[in-house]
């Protein structure tokens, strides 16, 4: 230690003519070259993001378990990197990037059967092995690590303060709102879209059979989120009001929305009204000209969406809600779409709404205290006016490829899904944290067309069928239960 303490003065690399410190200025170079938080000098970096994990425990009329640590589709863990530069007085420029959390355990994509999540619910299996159908490895089979990431939103903008703002990238189009949260995103993580949270959940019936029906196949219309590449056009704010518009893909996708907020005798309002247009065909896996993707009917989509929210400022008393409806066309395209749960080529025009209140408040100082009640219906997603080739009536869910334990739903002209819930969450903002709990009861109502004297769901009936040759049934199908908590970190 004596040593050491008799060389205690400043050294530089000149100190011996550059033979000591030479390495290390150079590497204090380069550190400084790749520096994040320095960006380039001219445009700025912030990099910032999150974690959200929770645990899930579900019951689904036959069977429960738990399931913890789970990813959170909704709200998902994730990096942002954010910057921006002054061009002029009046101009700014910048970028976004998020990378998303894809990890195993992600919640949309788990059932009772895969604890770990597939790419999709309903496998194909096609491809066959020595010992059986191959199918789609689970999420965490070997690493999950391997499946880490993936672009949310990657995309650069300029502004001008008395024009607006112009974005090329990828991010979610502008036109449809799932609903406007009052408290500050608290229930985005815990009440958020149901399909998000148990959309890859089989439904089951009172016998215990696993019908070939998820629970997201009932759920989702108008909701938005369709996240793809685009142009984007968002204007300045007028007294409150914003207007946005924006052009994706090859120009067969649109959207355009007002958004409103505002102050009034003590309430904060925020609304929003949209609409989106798609006739984007979905390419098909093998690229072929003569694809029935190409030479079919391409897909004919109108959506719209309101949104209201109110929040009571002094008392904390809020309530939001929104109504929503979508239009396929009513007729046979070449192949589904894939947007806003567009699985079939002649699907019924469906229809949501929803609403939630509660009182949001800062009570103990710590942050923001929120609990709500909610309750959402959708009517008709995923029933079909014919099948693909138009001579049967109904969507026919059938048993994947390969597989003998599920149970076909036949014949589905007219399904209803509704659910109710309850929860809490609480910020504690010398954390930048929020915990959360929060528990919802699924329920489904799908009816079916059959031939007279057949079994439930079996369909079959030919759109020419003569009155007294076919009936109508309710398939039984058991609820789900489910209940979350968990807590966002934000760095």
């Amino acid at each position: 230690m004596a040593a050491v303490a008799q060389n205690t003065g400043p050294i530089s690399a000149a100190d011996h003519n550059g033979s000591c410190c030479g390495d290390l200025e150079e590497r204090i170079a380069e550190l400084e070259a790749t520096t994040a938080t320095k960006g380039n000098r001219k445009m700025s970096l912030t990099i910032s993001g999150q974690v959200n994990r929770l645990i899930m425990w579900w019951d689904d009329g036959r069977s429960s378990n738990t399931f913890y640590g789970i990813e959170s589709s909704a709200i998902s863990s994730r990096f942002d990197f954010t910057g921006n530069a002054r061009v002029t007085p009046k101009v700014n420029t910048g970028f976004e990037l998020t990378i998303n959390s894809r990890a195993g355990g992600f919640n949309a994509s788990l059932s009772q059967l895969d604890e770990d999540g597939k790419l999709t619910g309903i496998i194909p299996n096609v491809n066959t092995g020595p010992i059986g159908p191959i199918g789609i490895p689970s999420f965490n089979a070997p690493d999950s690590g391997s499946y880490f990431a993936s672009g949310r939103r990657i995309l650069w903008w300029i502004e001008h303060e008395d024009i607006g703002k112009i974005s090329v990238g990828r991010a979610d189009l502008p036109g449809l709102f799932a609903t406007i949260d009052m408290t500050g995103g608290q229930l985005y993580l815990v009440a958020n879209v149901p399909s998000y949270i148990n959309g890859s959940f089989y439904i089951r019936g009172p016998a215990g059979q696993y019908y070939a029906m998820l629970w997201g196949f009932i759920i989702d219309t108008a909701d938005g989120f369709n996240r793809t590449e685009f142009v984007r056009y968002d204007s300045p704010t007028w007294h409150g009001f914003i207007y946005s518009a924006g052009v994706a893909e090859a120009g067969d996708y649109w959207g355009t929305m007002i958004r409103y907020a505002g102050e009034h005798a003590g309430f904060q309002v925020a609304a929003q009204i949209g609409y989106e247009r798609i006739t984007d065909v979905a390419s098909p896996g093998v690229i072929d000209p003569a694809n029935i993707a190409y030479v079919g009917n391409p897909p004919n989509i109108k959506e719209a969406r309101a949104n209201l929210s109110v929040l009571h400022k002094s008392t904390g008393l809020f309530a939001q809600g929104s109504f929503g409806i979508s239009h396929f066309g009513g007729s046979i395209i070449g192949a589904p779409s894939g947007y806003d749960n567009q699985v079939s080529v002649n699907p019924k025009d469906s229809s949501i709404w929803l609403v939630q209140a509660g009182v949001s408040k800062n009570w103990c100082g710590s942050g923001i205290t929120s609990v709500y009640g909610e309750y959402w219906i959708t009517n008709d997603v995923g029933a079909d006016i014919t099948g693909a080739t138009g001579t049967t009536v109904g969507h026919d869910f059938t048993a994947p490829a390969n597989t003998t334990g599920f149970t076909a739903v036949r014949g589905v002209t007219a399904t209803e899904f509704r659910v109710w819930g309850f929860g809490i969450a609480q910020d504690l903002d010398a954390a930048s944290t929020t915990i959360y709990a929060g528990y919802r009861h699924l329920e489904s109502g799908i009816r079916c067309i059959d031939l007279a004297l057949a079994a439930t769901c079996s369909g079959g009936v030919s759109p020419t069928a003569l009155p007294g040759t076919f009936t109508t049934h309710k398939l039984a199908t058991e609820p789900l239960d489910v209940i979350i908590t968990g807590a966002r970190v934000k760095f």
